[in-house]
């Protein structure tokens, strides 16, 4: 399920070190470490439910209306099957970088902030959530949710914040500083950052990073690592 670029692991934060999450309908997740779990799968498979479950329904007769209760029910298990699987790795993912904390944006109202998310991704988010919350904790990972206003609009390199910067659904380019990437994991990035900012209340010398594929990102700013950075979305790349 996990894409990720090769990248060296950073030297972890003196006292702690968050993940930053995002969640989306194409990528159900993507962190601030540059790891992807694509939700193809599970689009794919809420497709052809909706698609069997209407075919039964114009049947009209008591066993086809049986059946749909039963189709509803193996789906909905394989559902949560597949977001166990990605709540491992996301753990995982945490646990390898060694991070003490890990970010997710806060699930209110996410629908509205997704036009093309349905209810079912809205239930996807909050058990994966659910899951995640439980299965860090049993390790000593905190979990938080944060504020994510303007996450997909700021640029996670220097801060500049505007609605032109995400000029498509999966592509951020600072006007800036022309930074350049995937714009989920510049969210992730945001998001983890947002963490951080909530932990330390702003001021430098932050006793917490965001975990990244390049390096630590403190209230200071980044502090990337020599010849860390991969070619391909998940890597940094910076406009001339």
């Amino acid at each position: 399920v996990r894409t990720k670029a090769d990248v060296d692991d950073p030297v972890p934060a003196e006292n702690g070190t968050v993940l930053g999450v995002d969640l989306g309908v194409e990528n159900i997740a993507v962190t601030s470490t540059g790891a992807f779990w694509s939700a193809d799968e599970l689009n794919h498979w809420r497709t052809e439910y909706v698609q069997r479950r209407k075919s039964l329904q114009e049947c009209g007769s008591r066993w086809a209306h049986e059946n749909v209760q039963a189709v509803g029910r193996k789906e909905k298990g394989r559902f949560k099957q597949y977001l166990h699987r990605v709540a491992n790795e996301l753990v995982d993912e945490a646990a390898e970088n060694g991070c003490t904390m890990i970010a997710f944006e806060n699930l209110t109202g996410i629908r509205e902030r997704m036009p093309d998310a349905r209810k079912f991704h809205e239930w996807a988010f909050r058990r994966l959530y659910d899951y995640v919350s439980y299965k860090a904790e049993v390790r000593g990972i905190q979990v938080e949710q944060v504020n994510p206003k303007n996450t997909s609009r700021r640029c996670s390199s220097c801060g500049f914040t505007h609605e032109d910067n995400r000029p498509a659904q999966d592509t951020f380019c600072c006007q800036s500083c022309k930074y350049e990437n995937h714009a989920d994991y510049n969210a992730a990035k945001n998001i983890g950052y947002r963490l951080l900012r909530n932990q330390t209340g702003g001021e430098g010398g932050a006793p917490v990073g965001v975990r990244l594929n390049t390096g630590m990102l403190n209230a200071n700013g980044v502090k990337p690592l020599p010849d860390s950075a991969r070619a391909g979305v998940h890597g940094e790349h910076h406009g001339p």
